[in-house]
């Protein structure tokens, strides 16, 4: 049965009204008659300001953070710790959130509040992801097409979940009686699909749903109403945080237990509070940085916490692509397009072994001496094929691998099909770890790679860049990075020749706090765990990613404090990412000023 679609159901779209109030925040516009008109409209943003950084991000806080590296002062203190509590962080608040699900989040979500696990975002039109991440409030937009795609999986999912009526309610309604059953199942249930408590009004309009539903359909299909409206509630589909009411505009305000749990648990599991987070925002035992530093290491803990390290991986490490990576059949004959699923996970469990099981630091991700291998994986890696299925957590050779760097999903992502691509390599390292922004190529610059030749070497093809002078300003920034990985070929295979003559993987730092010359990938690996700068960036990359936003000018100080923080940590990785629930940008919101338009228009 569907709200919006077909015969009598099509009223309903008026009776439930957004059911449940259109909210602002969401982009929508009420109705003069006090309904909504559309669950989803435009799209979401951080209320208050735009998206200061555009599709790369700002270099203010970049600035910050290569300042601190170097060790010169900088606006703002630094935290520190007094009798084991953390004192706020000098940082701005982020404005107040309206930030829509990823599809990710949305299967993990219906998953965790119904037991679904057909994970219906699969099929949505695919979240874009912005400076390396899909969970950036800015380009979280909602076209027409999602709408309905969001009003299909809702009328899925409510007729999968009514197949068991009666433990989807917790009691039997024709023992109890229907109103016994349905109201504490709209409390309940609200609750957790909104992450709040539903206020009086609320729970009574849902009612009154399902007491319309009820006079024309029978009880499956009038709660299957009922969790269509839920589901396609902006209260559900995106992440909202009104702010105090009578709250003045630009004041800053603390966000409530509810909006902490939501904001700790779509951080570190990408789905709602679990039953113990939600009854800690119950109790109000969710308000303090201890406390919910506490609740966060229980989150770690858990194996959706896996999965989303997981997936910070796959997207600030642009992973992704090694799925759907091609090679040159001429080249690479034994190359096959299930090795690429392969190598992305490879990669995740290494970054989860170092930062969950073994309670590693940022160096360690970057000079480890171990991986997971599968029997498919084994071949590329030298190594003997495991006798077992699955992953086998094995050690590499301490003179060709060091660390993510030279795992080899990784470099054959950043290679060509048939070649290796010192230029990708290279500005990977600049934009991924030093969190430096490289101009793109002028736009009459010949960008088609170099023709392989009989003889020549991957360094002898690239040099034509630095000698052209409108190329070399930035492939002297790039090209001599990468040039430090040709000892790996275009699968990320060691290889001591290229075209039959030594490879050469010397290479230069330029302009970095760790600047200077390099041999191969391990001396490069070694110089960037020694870099102030790439732990400052690592820092800010989390800092972005739980907030779901880029950075701004006014996150600088908080960025700096925060990579400080870190160091004193030994830059461990779990730390860090606790260090981020502490700090006042993720514990605090800024009040907008309701007469700026805060929602940019979707382009037409």
């Amino acid at each position: 049965m569907s709200l919006f679609r077909g015969g009598s159901q099509t009223s309903w779209v008026h009776v439930l009204g957004v059911t449940a109030g259109c909210l602002g925040a969401a982009g929508c516009t009420p109705a003069a008659d006090g309904y909504g008109g559309s669950p989803l409209s435009q799209s979401s943003a951080t209320t208050g300001t735009g998206d200061t950084g555009g599709p790369v991000g700002t270099t203010g806080a970049i600035a910050s953070a290569t300042t601190a590296a170097s060790g010169s002062s900088s606006t703002g203190g630094s935290g520190t710790t007094t009798g084991g509590a953390t004192v706020d962080l000098p940082d701005e608040p982020t404005p107040a959130l309206a930030r829509r699900l990823t599809h990710i989040e949305y299967d993990n979500t219906v998953a965790d509040l119904l037991g679904d696990t057909t994970a219906p975002g699969g099929s949505f039109v695919p979240d874009i992801a912005q400076n390396g991440f899909t969970n950036t409030a800015a380009a979280l937009t909602v076209s027409p097409t999602l709408v309905e795609q969001y009003m299909i999986a809702a009328e899925d999912l409510s007729r999968a979940a009514t197949a068991d009526l009666a433990g989807l309610l917790g009691c039997d309604a024709v023992v109890s009686g229907e109103q016994a059953c349905v109201e504490p199942f709209i409390r309940d249930f609200g609750k957790r699909a909104w992450r709040r408590p539903l206020d009086a009004a609320e729970q009574a309009r849902l009612f009154g749903v399902f007491s319309a539903a009820r006079s024309e359909f029978d009880l499956s299909t009038s709660i299957q109403l009922v969790l269509q409206v839920m589901l396609q509630s902006p209260q559900f589909i995106y992440l909202l945080e009104p702010g105090v009411p009578g709250s003045a505009p630009g004041s800053v305000v603390p966000l409530d237990a509810w909006q902490l749990a939501t904001r700790l648990s779509y951080f570190l599991l990408g789905s709602l509070p679990d039953p113990a987070l939600a009854a800690a925002a119950e109790a109000g035992t969710l308000t303090t940085p201890e406390q919910l530093a506490t609740e966060a290491r229980r989150l770690l803990s858990l194996e959706r916490a896996r999965e989303r390290i997981g997936l910070f991986f796959t997207e600030w490490l642009y992973l992704r692509n090694v799925d759907r990576m091609q090679k040159d059949p001429a080249y690479f004959p034994d190359y096959d397009l299930g090795i690429g699923p392969l190598l992305r996970e490879q990669l995740e469990r290494f970054a989860q072994s170092v930062i969950l099981d073994e309670g590693g630091s940022a160096v360690d991700l970057l000079t480890a001496r171990h991986t997971f291998i599968t029997p498919e994986l084994a071949a590329i890696y030298g190594l003997p094929t495991p006798t077992t299925a699955g992953f086998t957590r094995v050690e590499l050779d301490p003179s060709q691998r060091s660390g993510l760097l030279t795992h080899a999903g990784l470099l054959a992502s950043l290679a060509k099909a048939d070649q290796t691509d010192p230029v990708h390599r290279g500005k990977f390292v600049r934009e991924r770890l030093l969190c430096e922004i490289v101009d793109p190529p002028p736009p009459d610059a010949n960008i088609t790679p170099p023709v392989i030749t009989p003889g020549s070497t991957t360094r002898e093809r690239f040099a034509q860049h630095q000698a052209v002078a409108a190329c070399a300003q930035c492939h002297k920034l790039m090209d001599p990075i990468g040039l430090g990985f040709e000892h790996f070929d275009a699968l990320g295979q060691w290889r001591d020749l290229d075209a039959g003559l030594a490879v050469d993987a010397t290479g230069e730092i330029l302009g970095s706090d760790v600047a200077g010359p390099f041999d191969g990938a391990i001396e490069l690996a070694a110089k960037l765990a020694q870099s102030r700068q790439v732990m400052n960036c690592i820092a800010e990359t989390w800092f972005r990613f739980a907030l779901g936003r880029s950075v701004g000018d006014g996150d600088a100080a908080g960025i700096q404090a925060l990579g400080e923080r870190f160091a004193n940590s030994g830059f461990n990785m779990e730390d860090l990412l606790v260090e981020v629930t502490q700090s006042r940008a993720f514990r605090f919101q800024l009040v907008p000023d309701p007469n700026v338009t805060a929602f940019p228009q979707e382009e037409p």
